[in-house]
């Protein structure tokens, strides 16, 4: 689990949670969601695996938005989500309702 701020922020509570496509069931990523409520949104510094996906966070190369795809389902190439800058500055993917689903890891 990351311990930083931003947990901290969010009253010290942590869950990880797999994120699977809703249309074909495959496993997209691996989260750790802090605080209550409803996942919105995918910081790309809460994102754990794959590898693929938790590289982006320390790529020197991603600035901006338009500087990431879309978040999209390895197999079915469904899109899940939409990079965008979130009020706090940080990068992230901005979820679709009904485009994935959620398990505890």
């Amino acid at each position: 689990m990351k311990k930083d701020k931003y947990f901290r922020a969010r009253g010290g509570i942590a869950r990880m949670l797999d994120i699977h496509c809703a249309a074909c069931e495959a496993f997209v990523l691996k989260y750790q969601k802090d605080g209550r409520g409803q996942l919105l949104r995918c910081y790309l510094n809460r994102i754990i695996a794959p590898p693929k996906l938790e590289r982006l966070q320390h790529d020197q190369a991603i600035k901006e938005p338009g500087d990431l795809d879309n978040l999209e389902c390895p197999n079915c190439k469904a899109v899940i989500g939409t990079p965008f800058r979130y009020i706090d500055d940080r990068l992230a993917f901005r979820l679709r309702k009904g485009a994935y689903t959620k398990r505890n890891a």
